[in-house]
Order: C-alpha cells, then structure tokens, then sequence
C-alpha cells in the first residue's frame, strides 16, 4: 500500500490512455472511497489508497507479480485479492507505454468477461 489519492490516480489512467480512453468507454465511479473504472460497463480497475489495481487473467497477473505488482488489500488485515493486481508504484509514476499496456491488458481481458447481471430494485 503507499497510499496513493484516488483522484489523481485517475488522471494518470486518462492521461496514460490518452484519446484512446474514448475507444474503450471508460468511466469512473466513486465507490468506497476509492473510484472504480470500468471499459465496456465492466470493471476494470480500482482506484485506491493502495494504488492502481488491475482484473488481470491469470497468466498476465503473474507477469505483472513478476514486474513488481502484488495482490490488492486494501488494508493489512484484508486477505489478498485473488481478481486484482496492484501496479508498481514506479510504473505509475513514470505513466507512458508500460502503464497504458498494463491498462490496455486489463480491459482486453475484462471485455473477455461475461457482464453481470443487473439486480433489480
């Protein structure tokens, strides 16, 4: 955790995608007191105190472990995450390409997904 502030975690996500956000339909939710991000009505990516985490397939999760990454808590006493991968702060940091591949890699792979279903009122 390196207690990031969701907000400005956003603006990396936008600035990383560029005009290619627009491609992807992305949207941002409040939610928790962080801010969810969704491609496609599906979720992404949560941003948080923790930092950027990303919905990542199995294989790419590893690969992103091996770069830095770590499972999301979202506070110490949380068990890991087994859907979301936190993003080396560094990498974050430094935005560009490696930050918009991650980002791209996560919302390829959750387009993949079905959507869930919406609970009725």
């Amino acid at each position: 955790m390196w207690d990031a502030h969701p907000k400005e975690l956003q603006k990396a996500v936008e600035a990383a995608l560029g005009p290619e956000a627009a491609e992807y339909e992305i949207r941002f939710q409040p939610m928790f007191g962080g801010i969810m991000s969704y491609t496609y009505e599906r979720p992404f990516a949560s941003l948080s105190v923790a930092g950027i985490a990303l919905k990542l397939s199995a294989e790419d999760r590893e690969r992103l472990i091996e770069a830095g990454g770590y499972p999301l808590r979202y506070k110490e006493s949380d068990p890991p995450s087994k859907s979301y991968t936190v993003i080396p702060k560094d990498l974050v940091e430094s935005g560009g390409e490696p930050l918009k591949t991650w980002l791209i890699t996560s919302m390829t792979h959750v387009k993949t997904l079905p959507m869930r279903k919406k609970k009725k009122k």
